[in-house]
């Protein structure tokens, strides 16, 4: 009965997501266009730093009550599946090429490089977690740098504030979502026994992502493909400058070796796929079969390595 209860919360959770993330992502760009700011500079912003927000709440709870595995286990997990299924749906749904700015994929290489750096001893010092937002201040430094105008601005001051209000509430409704769900999918794989470290890399990092999930689809049902590469990585970047360092200046708990021996490794693996595949979509003519196939391996790279983690594999 407990059980079936956990399964009926965690799917009203989810519910609750989706409807949150239709109307964030809808007046996020409303709020782009009265504004003049390009789809990807949001998606690197607003959306990005919105949809981290479930990451960044589960982060802080987890090592202030002394769970610094859970932390760390859903900073790198939910990137890998930013990564893995989330731009791999987003791949093969992909039919233009895109305008990004490269140099906003400096600041994610670095958090991902700085990231195994300090892994190597099994501990997070402060020093490292003050590298850690150097990173952060360099990706906003950048992203003030970033072309995001459109030419397209508007001066309908009562739209702007009924999309910034909707948008808001929709931004409440990604958050109260992924929270429930988190909450609920947390206590069914308690009660199945599953490690902290394997709950915060698998059904917590799974669940916190849930909003990049929803607002990808939601912005690819709406040709905002710019604000999907935007969101995927304004948000790994924002999940590991955050998280991190709080690990690093309120954690004490030794870090479990497995995270640098296998999941780190993982990581480090697709963050370079996805490096070379925005550079693709940027620099090259576009070949639909080329990111449909990339887009089916990733999600199948997620397949496997979440059987790898539960032991089916």
């Amino acid at each position: 009965m407990e059980l079936a209860t956990n399964i009926t919360l965690l799917l009203a959770g989810i519910s609750i997501l989706v409807w949150g993330a239709n109307k964030f992502v809808d007046h996020a760009s409303i709020l782009a266009k009265h504004l003049g700011i390009s789809d990807l500079v949001i998606g690197l912003t607003l959306i990005a730093f919105g949809t981290s927000a479930p990451e960044i709440f589960v982060g802080i709870s987890a090592v202030l009550n002394g769970n610094d595995d859970i932390a760390l286990g859903t900073a790198i997990g939910s990137n890998i599946s930013n990564i893995a299924l989330i731009f791999g749906i987003a791949c093969v749904y992909f039919n233009v090429s895109l305008q990004t700015q490269l140099w906003n994929l400096l600041p994610f290489g670095l958090s991902v490089a700085l990231l195994g750096f300090t892994l190597i001893d099994g501990s997070i010092s402060v020093d490292e977690s003050l590298g850690f937002v150097g990173v952060l201040m360099l990706f906003m430094f950048m992203l003030m740098k970033t072309d995001g105008m459109t030419g397209e601005e508007s001066s309908d001051a009562p739209e702007f504030r009924k999309s910034l209000f909707l948008s808001m509430i929709g931004l409440l409704g990604l958050i109260a979502g992924a929270h429930i769900a988190i909450i609920y999918a947390e206590n069914t794989a308690l009660l199945l026994g599953i490690p902290e470290l394997i709950i915060g890399l698998t059904i917590i990092a799974l669940g916190t992502s849930l909003p990049e999930l929803a607002a990808t689809i939601a912005a690819l049902t709406k040709g905002k493909q710019q604000m999907v590469v935007g969101n995927i990585i304004g948000s790994n970047v924002f999940n590991l400058v955050f998280i991190i360092p709080i690990i690093g200046f309120f954690g004490s708990a030794p870090l479990n070796p497995m995270v640098m021996q296998r999941d780190f490794y993982i990581l480090a693996a697709l963050s370079a796929v996805l490096i070379v595949l925005v550079f693709a979509l940027t620099k090259f003519k576009f070949k639909r079969a080329l990111f449909v196939a990339a887009g089916i391996a990733l999600v199948g790279s997620y397949i496997l390595y979440i059987g790898l983690l539960s032991g089916v594999v």
